[in-house]
């Protein structure tokens, strides 16, 4: 059961701190946040393992700040982002044991390559956006037989959110999107949009979390190297 929780930290750590970074356009800046729903087709994970998966995620949006939160099973994670700056922080709320770790960007994170966005003609409107489909793949023949399918509005300010990923060339906003990873089907599809509500709190770090390496917590639930 450790090691199932440690592998799901770093799955969706991976996924997220390489993707959810406003990298700003001229003109206004998005501040509010997106709901997401989260499914898992076609998963290869055991029911036991799926069920401790993210459900929702909730993305907290301000100037080139991110703040990403989903609750697991048996603990909580929020990641806080600011491109500017350039740092990631995750922190983990495990069962009282409160957590701050900066993943090792040269050890946790795949290299990414350049992907290639095919845009189509088809729309749909999601959390009250119209949204226009596009196909990313990375020029490669396999990729392009089996791209991936994203949902996205240019009608939330004049930012994106993903800038060192999958998704980093895309023209918009992300609504409906997913990730592959380690056999693992993410679908995140936005549920809903609420302009302001956002605070410079959100994306500050309590002085409850104790800081700890990633290599540090793998020790901790015996995870190893």
């Amino acid at each position: 059961m450790k090691k199932n929780l440690i592998a799901s930290i770093f799955i969706i750590t991976f996924a997220f701190t390489a993707g959810f970074t406003l990298a700003q356009k001229p003109g206004s800046p998005f501040k509010g946040v997106i709901n997401y729903k989260v499914s898992y087709p076609d998963s290869k994970m055991e029911a036991s393992q799926q069920a401790m998966m993210p459900q929702t995620m909730k993305v907290s949006l301000s100037g080139n700040k991110t703040r990403i939160e989903m609750a697991m099973a048996s603990m909580s994670q929020i990641i806080l982002i600011d491109s500017d700056l350039k740092t990631t922080t995750v922190l983990l709320d495990m069962m009282g044991q409160k957590i701050a770790m900066k993943p090792n960007k040269k050890t946790d994170r795949p290299d990414a390559k350049e992907p290639v966005v095919k845009m189509t003609n088809e729309t749909k409107e999601i959390a009250g956006y119209l949204c226009k489909k596009a196909e990313v793949s990375f020029g490669d023949e396999k990729s392009k037989g089996t791209p991936l399918i994203v949902y996205f509005t240019e009608a939330i300010g004049n930012n994106r959110i993903f800038y060192d990923n999958e998704y980093r060339t895309l023209p918009g906003i992300p609504m409906e999107f997913q990730y592959k990873m380690q056999g693992m089907n993410m679908l995140l599809t936005a549920s809903s949009v609420e302009k302001g509500k956002v605070s410079n709190r959100d994306f500050e770090v309590s002085s409850e979390y104790k800081e700890m390496t990633p290599e540090q917590l793998r020790e901790m639930f015996g995870g190893g190297k």
